[in-house]
């Protein structure tokens, strides 16, 4: 069974490139939002931004911002764009918790430190900025968009976390868990978007249905 929007129909007049190598991504323009005409090429912007002076949702939208537009200064883009309409399309997210921004755990110590803190509020964010820029000749116009999910960390849960600190599944990964996997017990619920938490929101697609238009 088929599934076409306007989106799909117009998007087919453009050269689509998602700035990410991350499988989640793809999938879910694939799966979810039914998108499959893609390339693929990984921004290289360094991701050192201080967080320091920063929110959370400000450090985000700036990070997803400047790896689209290290894509667009690319000569293979610029090569695209000045023959075929080309959208570049960059998402960033981070895990965050009173305000506070946990990245990648290194160590199950380290791990369990950030679970304290998740413990100890209560929520803990997952807030998500997308870049789309449309190019088309000399003309450059760029849509952006954010998403928070709120995910409810679960009280009284000491031998769930012990469990999952072992498994290392969440080593190496934003905020020490996967939602979509066995990271899902640590939780009681959620407010918001559940692509979000998985890889690339739901506003994706009205971002990029605005920028076709």
């Amino acid at each position: 069974m088929s599934f076409e929007t306007t989106l799909h129909k117009e998007l087919a007049k453009y050269k689509l490139i998602l700035g990410s190598t991350s499988p989640r991504r793809q999938e879910i323009l694939q799966k979810n939002f039914g998108l499959f005409n893609f390339d693929i090429l990984a921004s290289n912007f360094a991701e050192n931004l201080s967080k320091d002076d920063k929110t959370p949702l400000e450090y985000v939208s700036l990070t997803s911002k400047h790896k689209a537009e290290a894509l667009l200064l690319r000569s293979e883009i610029r090569d695209k764009f000045e023959t075929q309409p080309t959208i570049l399309l960059t998402c960033d997210t981070v895990v965050a918790c009173n305000g506070e921004i946990f990245e990648k755990p290194e160590t199950k110590k380290e791990q369990r430190r950030f679970f304290n803190t998740f413990a100890q509020n209560g929520n803990v964010e997952v807030i998500s900025a997308v870049t789309v820029i449309r190019c088309q000749g000399s003309l450059i116009d760029e849509f952006v968009g954010y998403s928070i999910t709120k995910l409810i960390f679960k009280p009284d849960n000491e031998e769930t976390i012990n469990a999952y600190i072992e498994s290392e599944e969440g080593l190496q990964v934003a905020g020490g868990f996967k939602y979509q996997e066995k990271g899902c017990l640590l939780f009681k619920g959620m407010d918001g978007d559940y692509l979000n938490v998985v890889g690339l929101p739901t506003c994706t697609f009205d971002l990029l249905s605005k920028a076709i238009q």
